[in-house]
């Protein structure tokens, strides 16, 4: 598993490559932190090359989700592999944020 995170000004892509699971969201919960601590306003997430995301690493990212719209950020999932795409969808996830099919 690897995760990418790239800023702009007040912009920023994650990406994450491989499986999100149990013994790796803690990666993922930094990556969040530098997010929710900076300046940055909106958030890109990339789950294109992600096979597999555990039900640890999905309530990592709405906890994210919740503190980062209350300091007034946006996100959106633009692009995401078909079996995250079907998940986040079962999951009502594409209610709370955009979430795009690669």
């Amino acid at each position: 598993m690897d995760i990418d995170l790239k800023v702009s000004e007040n912009r920023a892509l994650l990406s994450v490559r491989g499986s999100l699971n149990s013994d790796n969201a803690p990666q993922l919960q930094e990556k969040l932190n530098e997010v929710l601590e900076s300046d940055i306003k909106y958030l890109d997430i990339d789950f294109f090359e992600c096979d597999n995301i555990s039900s640890t690493a999905i309530g990592k990212l709405l906890l994210f989700y919740k503190d980062f719209i209350s300091k007034g950020g946006e996100m959106e999932v633009i692009r995401c592999s078909t079996p995250i795409y079907e998940l986040f969808n079962m999951l009502k996830l594409n209610q709370l944020f955009t979430v795009n099919l690669g």
